[in-house]
């Protein structure tokens, strides 16, 4: 009987002999910053008020979001009701949860934001409801 020889076995394990040397950092799904997190925001509009939300976000603040360093995952209204013509659902990426309060901070003071929200709201409120809630991204997440 031949004896094992372990650098071929090794090599044709590949990078699978690999993973358990691995540090938690290289196990992070693809491409996920440590450390970062992702915001889950759910906004319910007032009625008749989830088109000008849209315009609003498609127009705008999607981009301030993305100036102050906190970019969309994504933006997702329910494709039924109920929901569908009252909520708008998104996720940002955030460097961490500091970063994330010192985004939001940040975002409630600039002046394009600022005169967005009063043109954007002259005849009243658009969100009536808005939930938010921070998530960690799991090992075996896809790269988003």
């Amino acid at each position: 009987m031949n004896p094992i020889n372990r650098r071929r076995l090794l090599q044709g394990m590949g990078a699978a002999a690999m993973v358990p040397f691995a540090g938690e950092s290289a196990l992070l799904a693809e491409g996920a910053d440590a450390g970062a997190v992702y915001e889950l925001r759910t906004y319910t509009c007032f009625p008749g008020k989830h088109d000008a939300l849209l315009t609003r976000f498609r127009s705008y603040e999607v981009a301030i979001f993305a100036r102050l360093g906190m970019p969309g995952v994504g933006f997702w209204i329910p494709d039924e009701e109920p929901g569908k013509s009252t909520k708008l659902v998104y996720m940002l990426r955030h460097p961490s949860r500091q970063a994330a309060k010192e985004n939001w901070a940040k975002f409630s003071k600039d002046p394009e934001w600022v005169k967005v929200k009063a043109e954007s709201e002259k005849d009243g409120a658009l969100v009536d409801v808005h939930e938010s809630v921070f998530l960690d991204l799991t090992d075996f997440s896809p790269k988003l």
